[in-house]
């Protein structure tokens, strides 16, 4: 019998908005490309959830009948461990989208299809904020299992260390409820690991209210190549504070893709208590820079520019304790030569993400299953073309791109945040190097999904 055959039954028991898609409806493609098909599943049909329900009776027809599945939102993570073929199905969460924000009780529920611009929204039309992550067209919950950096991580810390509780699907195809009260164990894992345990349908975080009435600081900027070092060095010696968030880039300006140096800077507060805290930076010389208020719910749209989906778009990370500036002169022509070579990769960029790790630090470091509280910065190089003839050099060129950060670093093992790991990483690369908390992990998946369900996104093994 064919899936589309076998999807027949499963149909029958779906609740109303419910709707099952197979290659050649209409619905089938924008249902299933993701930000990068570089590598990406390739299922053979897509089960559009309308309900929790929906998604629990989804998993206990494909564990019945043998189907491997995959459950996605915004379609924006990359790994090249994906291995869903035309013979598994896509559990499209976008219909479970609700928001609920109660300021008062100090908490927010999030159903897993949210994206993060849904939340940031609802957030904010609360009069509050919640921590989520920094592109829109993520799933807000989706991106919360890995760990969940956020600009707003300066004062509440990371998505994970705001979660209340968790409603989760099971390999089983039962639905739980996972707390420090409930299933603690497994909210460990599921805080920095969580993709490997089941489908989270929905997360009760905490919600704060809102700073300076939702009004932040941004500010862009733009270097010449020469200030390259002063810039990296700068940023390096910065003292991040509450309220402080810093994307430095190598990138194509619009429209015709002219490289440049770019700073972006994020405050939580006043225009006057920005120009305090970055004022190290501030007194640089940029050949551009704009400053302005912006709303909270406006945070996230100068990234918006490199959401748009499909394309072949391999991205390679390593997490830092610090930055080194001939390193980053060292990046700098390394991405100028992939462009030269490859000029239809114009988009292409190098991204630090420089956070806040203060209150990050303050949440024990044994109480999650996610490694890495002790790194400052997280370096990502995301090659964006067309053509799947470039993969060959992509993949030279992002080996070249850890090894040149890697050997600058002086540390001695390599690290990389998991939400930005190429797929091809070593599993203590990913979850720490730490026997105990690998054993921990290997002792919940074996629990809870002995048979390897959810395995598709950087697994535990």
């Amino acid at each position: 019998m064919n899936l589309k055959d076998k999807l027949k039954t499963l149909d029958k028991v779906l609740n109303e908005g419910a709707s099952i898609n197979f290659p050649g409806d209409p619905e089938f493609y924008p249902n299933t490309i993701r930000w990068s098909e570089y590598a990406a599943p390739r299922p053979g049909a897509v089960i559009n959830v309308a309900t929790e329900s929906d998604v629990q009776k989804t998993v206990q027809w494909a564990i019945h009948n043998d189907v491997e599945f995959l459950a996605q939102t915004g379609g924006h993570g990359w790994t090249t461990s994906w291995n869903l073929g035309d013979s598994g199905i896509l559990i499209n969460l976008r219909g479970l989208n609700n928001v609920d924000v109660n300021l008062k009780e100090g908490y927010a529920i999030i159903e897993a299809g949210a994206l993060v611009s849904e939340a940031i929204n609802a957030a904010y039309a609360a009069k509050a904020h919640i921590v989520v992550g920094n592109c829109n067209s993520v799933g807000a919950c989706a991106a919360l299992l890995g760990g969940g950096f956020s600009r707003v991580q300066a004062n509440y810390s990371m998505s994970i260390d705001n979660v209340i509780s968790l409603r989760l699907v099971t390999a089983k195809g039962d639905v739980i409820t996972v707390s420090s009260t409930e299933n603690a164990e497994l909210l460990w894992g599921l805080k920095g690991a969580g993709h490997n345990f089941g489908i989270v349908t929905a997360a009760k975080v905490n919600a704060f209210p809102q700073i300076n009435d939702g009004i932040h600081w941004e500010s862009t900027m733009i270097f010449l190549p020469d200030h390259i070092e002063e810039v990296t060095q700068t940023i390096n010696d910065l003292d991040m504070g509450e309220g402080m968030a810093i994307h430095y880039a190598f990138t194509g300006l619009p429209p015709f893709g002219f490289p440049a140096v770019m700073l972006e800077l994020w405050y939580a507060g006043t225009p006057s208590d920005a120009q305090k805290a970055f004022a190290p930076i501030l007194n640089l010389r940029p050949i551009y820079q704009h400053s302005s208020p912006t709303p909270y719910n406006e945070i996230n749209a100068l990234l918006d520019r490199g959401e748009y989906k499909g394309g072949q778009k391999p991205t390679w990370s390593v997490a830092l304790e610090k930055l080194d500036p001939a390193a980053a002169r060292e990046l700098w022509k390394h991405y100028l030569d992939f462009r030269l070579h490859h000029p239809s990769a114009k988009d292409s960029v190098v991204m630090f993400e420089c956070y806040a790790f203060g209150k990050v630090r303050q949440v024990p470091d044994e109480s999650t299953a996610f490694p890495w509280r002790a790194l400052n910065f997280h370096v990502c190089g995301s090659l964006l073309y067309s053509d799947p003839k470039i993969d060959e050099a992509a993949n030279v060129w992002g080996q070249e791109f850890r090894q040149i950060l890697r050997e600058a670093s002086g540390m001695r093992e390599n690290k990389v945040y998991v939400n930005y790991a190429t797929g091809n990483e070593p599993i203590e690369e990913k979850y720490g190097y730490d026997e105990n908390r690998l054993k921990r992990l290997r002792d919940l998946k074996t629990l809870w999904d002995p048979d390897g369900r959810f395995s598709h996104y950087h697994p535990i093994h």
